[in-house]
């Protein structure tokens, strides 16, 4: 008489165990999706002075000189828009549409009216919220902008 009853507890444990492994996976599934979705009001990147290397390249090739920038970043409306701002070469008055901002990358598309249009998109990723790397891929052409900044210290004044 004594077995039926370990048997019987045996049964009621088992669906027991089942809902608690089944709930345990959901919430690990839940807080693990949660965690990767940045919010992008979270921006991550230090205000400060900025030193920018900018490249043109041709065929995954630097082609001339890389051209150096100094750029102070206060934490003004929108920290984006200093980051996002890379000429094209060739192209005036490029419009820049479709954002999609992570705490660490900003992606967009780009419009460039005028005699040649072109599209093309862009995109900045931070690796540390003292550096990041930068591109534009033009349409038909490739990656034809390569960005490297680096902050380098606090902004000692409005004019910097």
């Amino acid at each position: 008489m004594h077995l039926p009853i370990q048997h019987t507890r045996r049964v009621r444990q088992t669906p027991n165990i089942r809902r608690r492994f089944i709930v345990l996976l959901f919430l690990t599934a839940a807080l693990g999706s949660t965690a990767t979705l940045a919010d992008p009001g979270d921006f991550q990147a230090m205000p400060g002075l900025w030193k920018i290397v900018s490249s043109i390249v041709s065929h995954g090739q630097i082609v001339g000189q890389p051209k150096t920038t100094w750029h102070c970043v206060d934490e003004g409306a929108d920290p984006w828009v200093a980051f996002a701002t890379i000429d094209v070469p060739n192209q005036t008055a490029c419009q820049r549409s479709d954002q999609h901002r992570r705490s660490t990358a900003l992606d967009w598309s780009l419009s460039c009216p005028g005699s040649s249009p072109a599209t093309g998109k862009g995109r900045v990723d931070f690796d540390s919220p003292e550096h990041y790397t930068a591109s534009i891929t033009m349409k038909d052409q490739g990656e034809v902008v390569r960005v490297e900044g680096k902050r380098y210290a606090a902004c000692t004044s409005p004019s910097d």
